[in-house]
């Protein structure tokens, strides 16, 4: 939705006209065009059509940014969450991990949410919830839902790294916490999903106690970090604040272990636990 939003302000600016006179052009309020700009407002298909057929766009582009509205529009499930269920900022994380063509991820003591099983969710969901909260089954099923970016027809690339406290840590009894292991290694020899291990015993690593992700966008847009905090986050937009991140994480990466280690460690686990 963001890059749609800024393609639309871009469009107008080169128009040279001001949001009074496209809105009262294309017959709605300033305020929707405002919100459209501003990517607070989604936009629809069909409005990307109306304004681009007044812009005078090319016909392919006009269609590109068309289809573009289309894919946020069957993504856009996450509008639907409650505002009880998550904070605003963890909200915004699932909106523009939907628009992400890739994400680099770190975790050092849970696993990420796009690779949560069910059972590992609902031990993670119910921490800290109370006995009569109406929003757990909510966030538990947003966990799951999110994960299909993994598989759709333009799948999310993936590249993370785990401590292997994370794998180690036994999350909602130890069948939940096999399953979701498991369920780690399926994931494993997907494409577009790369996860590695670094080890325990390798000592001290870059980024501890800092978990952190790295949103990627197609056309060259600007990377987004996100820092998670305990029930929210901070984003981080500007160049000289994300690419510290994007440095530690291909440090973090270099000395995570291989491919085929990675996946060696994950059967010793599995194996032990018997």
């Amino acid at each position: 939705m963001r890059r749609i939003a800024r393609t639309i302000l871009a469009w107008r600016i080169e128009s040279g006209q001001d949001q009074v006179e496209v809105a009262k052009a294309v017959g709605w309020s300033n305020a929707k065009q405002s919100r459209i700009e501003t990517a607070k407002l989604a936009v629809t298909p069909v409005d990307v059509m109306t304004l681009a057929l007044h812009f005078g766009r090319p016909a392919d582009e006009r269609d590109a940014l068309f289809r573009d509205a289309q894919t946020a529009q069957s993504s856009r499930w996450v509008e639907q969450i409650s505002a009880d269920a998550f904070a605003a900022d963890v909200r915004d994380y699932v909106a523009l991990e939907a628009e992400a063509s890739g994400v680099r991820i770190f975790k050092i003591d849970v696993v990420p949410g796009l690779f949560q099983t069910e059972g590992y969710a609902r031990a993670i969901s119910k921490l800290g919830s109370a006995p009569d909260d109406d929003q757990y089954e909510e966030r538990v099923q947003a966990r799951i839902r999110r994960q299909a970016r993994l598989q759709d027809e333009a799948p999310l690339g993936v590249r993370c790294v785990l401590t292997e406290a994370v794998l180690r840590l036994q999350v909602g009894g130890r069948e939940a916490w096999l399953e979701q292991l498991r369920r780690i290694a399926e994931l494993m020899e997907l494409p577009n999903v790369d996860i590695r291990f670094l080890k325990s015993a390798n000592g001290a690593y870059r980024a501890m106690g800092y978990p952190f992700s790295v949103l990627g966008f197609e056309d060259n847009e600007p990377d987004i970090g996100y820092i998670e905090l305990l029930g929210t986050g901070v984003y981080l937009e500007k160049t000289a604040e994300v690419q510290p991140y994007v440095e530690a994480f291909e440090e973090l990466w270099t000395s995570a272990e291989e491919p085929d280690g990675s996946r060696e460690l994950l059967r010793e686990i599995i194996g032990a636990a018997g």
